[in-house]
């Protein structure tokens, strides 16, 4: 059996033990995760129909039917439907058929379809108008319980895309020079992205100077000066697995005379974090592990976010180290430690690699970050 059909046969399982009829995947990473394809689709619906028993089916675009005809989890009921006729009709006739089915077998359908977090509103809408009988409910948190943790080929894939990253950051931070904007070192960073023969798992977040004191600041046509703190935010893929890294350097001695200390107790925070993770320890222990250093240093509220996502096939996914998540982490999990603290008009630090968790404590996939603040 592939890794893709043992996959779909563990969603059932999860699906026989809630009573549900079956899940249905929009294009998305749920889609990636469970057959190796996915497809957008823009406003067109694509759907992975996975029933509680029996064979899963592709309901796509009749454009598409050939790729997923050719899917590693080799699925062999690929319906495609025309831009002229819809698909509405399709689906009528393929849920019918699971309901016989199970019949046949002398059970009960199930009550409730599980659907993928994404899908677009406007499809579950006429799948909830279409199957009345039907409870829809979000496919996230049973999807997590597959994914969250990582097999030994997923790590090493993630292994490889953390190394490359690694790299380009390595080889990206001499083309910081004055005057250059923001949006030029991206497009360098991404040249050196493709150049590894990687593809980024998200766009370059590049932030010079004040800009660096927004998590979220949207790269573009800053120019850096002498003094300013430039955070760089970057990651790429491997076989569809991705890489997230931030690193915060000073282009020449800060401007701020701030900067030096702030860094340091980021990294501190950043370290304390990694200590706490280990086996059976919470997500929000973890964020709190981060927290307490930046609080006791007394710059807890300039800390605006949570201290680490889960990474995957998707740069975000499950488990997040945030307050509230009482979730012990397990080993196999693989989640980012970026703490931070973020000056508003002035500047920002944010330190981030990806670790795994391990029998003992956790481990970085990523190159160590430096203990004091690197001069560029």
């Amino acid at each position: 059996m592939s890794d893709y059909l043992e996959r779909i046969a563990r969603l059932q399982t999860l699906l026989r033990s809630q009573e549900a009829f079956g899940a249905i995947l929009a294009g998305t990473d749920q889609m990636r995760y469970l057959t190796g394809w996915r497809e957008g689709g823009h406003e067109r619906f694509v759907g992975l129909f996975i029933p509680q028993e029996g064979a899963p089916a592709f309901v796509v675009p009749s454009m598409n039917a050939s790729q997923a005809r050719k899917t590693s989890a080799g699925i062999k009921d690929v319906f495609g439907w025309e831009d002229s006729e819809g698909w509405t009709k399709t689906v009528q006739e393929l849920m019918a058929g699971w309901s016989m089915q199970a019949q046949v077998r002398g059970e009960r359908p199930g009550t409730k379809m599980l659907v993928d977090d994404e899908l677009l509103s406007v499809h579950l809408l006429k799948m909830q108008s279409l199957f009345g009988e039907l409870k829809f409910e979000p496919v996230g948190e049973t999807m997590r319980v597959l994914r969250e943790v990582k097999t030994d080929m997923e790590l090493r894939s993630m292994q490889i895309a953390a190394d490359l990253i690694d790299d380009v950051y390595t080889t990206s931070i001499g083309f910081l020079s004055e005057g250059i904007t923001e949006a030029e070192f991206a497009a360098h960073v991404l040249s050196e992205i493709g150049k590894q023969g990687s593809t980024p798992s998200f766009s370059p977040l590049i932030c010079f100077g004040a800009n660096a004191a927004r998590p979220h600041h949207h790269t573009g046509d800053s120019r850096l000066k002498k003094g300013d703190i430039v955070i760089i935010d970057i990651g790429c893929t491997s076989d569809g697995y991705a890489s997230d890294i931030t690193r915060t350097v000073s282009f020449g001695e800060p401007s701020d005379p701030d900067a030096r200390k702030i860094y340091e107790i980021v990294y501190e925070a950043h370290h304390a974090a990694i200590f706490a993770a280990r086996p059976g320890v919470t997500g929000e222990e973890i964020d709190s592990a981060a927290r307490t250093v930046i609080s006791d240093a007394g710059y807890g509220e300039y800390f605006i976010h949570r201290l680490g996502h889960g990474i995957g096939l998707s740069c975000h996914e499950p488990p997040s180290m945030v307050k509230g998540n009482l979730d012990p982490v397990k080993q196999g999990m693989c989640f980012s430690v970026e703490p931070g603290i973020y000056l508003e008009g002035r500047f920002g630090v944010r330190l981030e690699n990806i670790v795994t968790v391990t029998e003992t404590g956790v481990r970085s996939l990523n190159a160590e970050i430096a203990p004091t603040l690197k001069i560029a």
